[in-house]
């Protein structure tokens, strides 16, 4: 159930229902969490720019930056498949914020993990979940403001 992406990872989305404290934990998670993946993955400063910047990466090194990041929030498991007890735990906290919110990241999850077909490349798997997540988010009057 992915990111819910948050991906909530990365290149997620919300209606401003977030409460300011749990923006702030999460975005120093996300920040220490990128800057340890972009190397362990080898992602260059363009690579990482274009995740800021809300744009889906170029090239693979982008792609495993997203899949690193999922790994790091427990959205996903090391041989890539979804791990759906991580990413519901990961999302406890919004959901005693915002259960609204929590919601609607909980049914971008469900249809994205039963829309995405999974993949022998995980980091092209881990990106088209986000994409989706996007998508489906956009769809539902989500935006990419809570993360500015």
């Amino acid at each position: 159930m992915f990111k819910f992406m948050i991906l909530v990872a990365v290149a997620v989305v919300s209606v401003n229902g977030f409460s300011q404290e749990l923006k702030q934990k999460f975005l120093e998670k996300l920040n220490k969490e990128g800057h340890e993946c972009a190397a362990e993955v080898g992602a260059s400063e363009d690579d990482v720019n274009e995740l800021k910047d809300h744009k889906f990466p170029s090239r693979h090194e982008g792609e495993c930056l997203i899949f690193c990041l999922h790994k790091r929030f427990n959205m996903m498991h090391d041989d890539g498949t979804i791990n759906t007890e991580g990413a519901i735990q990961m999302m406890k906290p919004l959901k005693e914020d915002d259960p609204e919110l929590y919601e609607k990241f909980m049914s971008i999850g469900r249809h994205c993990t039963e829309d995405v077909k999974t993949q022998d490349d995980k980091c092209k798997y881990a990106t088209e979940l986000v994409q989706c997540a996007v998508k489906k988010g956009r769809e539902m009057g989500m935006d990419e403001s809570i993360f500015e």
